[in-house]
C-alpha cells in the first residue's frame, strides 16, 4: 500500500470513528434520561413502549460499539503495516471492498465464509 493509499484509508477510518463516537454518545444520553424533563405521567402500555424502545436502544449501542472496535482494530491494523491483507488467506483486500468497508478483515470469499460459519455475528469481546 502506498502512502496516498494509507492517508485515504486513515482518514476514512478516523472519520468513521468520529461518527461512531458520535451516535454512540448521542444514544447513551438518549437511555440515561429517556423522559429528561417532560414530566408526563405514562401508563402501563406506554411504560411497555419505552422498556421496549430502550431494549431496541441498547441494542444498536452494542452493535455500534462492536463496529468501534472494528475500526479501531482496523487502525491498528494500518499502523502495523498488515491493514488490506485477508485474515485467512493473506491475499490483498480489493481496494473497493476497502473503501466501502475500511474496517474489513477479510476478502470477499472469507467474509462470506465467516459469516456462514458465524451466522449471529461476532462474539461479544470485552
Amino acid at each position: 500500500m502506498n502512502d496516498a493509499s494509507t492517508k485515504e484509508f486513515s482518514d476514512l477510518l478516523a472519520a468513521r470513528e468520529a461518527d461512531l463516537q458520535d451516535s454512540l454518545r448521542g444514544l447513551r444520553d438518549e437511555l440515561a434520561a429517556p423522559d429528561a424533563g417532560t414530566g408526563a405521567v405514562r401508563d402501563s402500555v406506554e411504560d411497555g413502549d419505552a422498556r421496549m424502545m430502550a431494549s431496541i436502544d441498547l441494542a444498536h449501542v452494542h452493535r455500534l460499539e462492536d463496529e468501534l472496535r472494528e475500526v479501531r482494530q482496523a487502525r491498528g491494523r494500518l499502523l502495523q503495516g498488515d491493514y488490506g491483507r485477508c485474515e485467512t488467506c493473506d491475499e490483498d483486500i480489493p481496494i473497493e471492498r476497502l473503501r466501502a468497508r475500511p474496517e474489513a478483515r477479510f476478502c470477499l470469499r472469507h467474509e462470506e465464509e465467516w459469516e456462514k460459519a458465524h451466522p449471529a455475528g461476532a462474539p461479544m469481546q470485552a
